[in-house]
């Protein structure tokens, strides 16, 4: 039988075996609580979801073609901003509704801005293309624009008045125009057609 001398203490192997294996777990839970802090201490760094009746702070942003793209250029227009994501099912799901409600809502004069996050630019720009919102997406930058905004999840819309200020905030996949009647009414005034 072989045996280890720890600290002056004969010890068999097995038991020196369970000894290094506690060890190594204490030691990588020591690791472990180390990363949890780091990465709690980094989401701490990032906001809380803009609140209703805030004003929506300036952002600049790049559209797929560079061209700027920021929240001034749509001050004084009822706006609906739509954060999205290219590998995001719900926001594909979700984008040809808020098409149509912008189209059918012509007279309000409602401006819309897709804001592309979590996807390289060429994935943002192939998102924008097959949807046709070419124009008014943004898709370098969004992701810093949407944790400035405390904006984790996609879809997210955001519906900010004439005012620039955040009305109503839809998160999640739409699938009928009635889940997002009420953000038309709140930047517009009246119910969406």
């Amino acid at each position: 039988m072989d045996v280890e001398v720890l600290e002056g203490t004969p010890v068999s192997n097995g038991l020196a075996k369970r000894r290094n294996l506690i060890n190594a777990l204490a030691a990588l839970a020591i690791l472990l609580n180390g990363l949890l802090n780091f990465f709690n201490s980094q989401s701490n760094s990032y906001n809380e979801l803009i609140k209703l009746g805030a004003a929506l702070p300036d952002f600049s942003i790049r559209r797929a073609d560079d061209t700027p793209i920021s929240a001034k250029d749509f001050k004084g227009k009822p706006t609906i901003y739509f954060f999205f994501a290219n590998w995001c099912p719900c926001s594909h799901a979700s984008i040809g509704l808020l098409k149509k409600l912008v189209e059918d809502n012509a007279k309000h004069g409602i401006a819309f801005c897709g804001v592309g996050i979590q996807d390289t630019p060429s994935e943002l720009a192939a998102f924008a293309k097959k949807h046709g919102i070419d124009a008014s997406a943004g898709v370098s930058g969004g992701s810093e624009v949407a944790n400035k905004l405390g904006i984790r999840t996609t879809p997210t819309t955001l519906f900010v008045d004439t005012k620039g200020i955040v009305r109503w905030i839809y998160i999640g996949k739409i699938e009928r125009i009635g889940q997002i009647e009420k953000g038309v009414a709140s930047i517009t005034g009246e119910q969406a057609n």
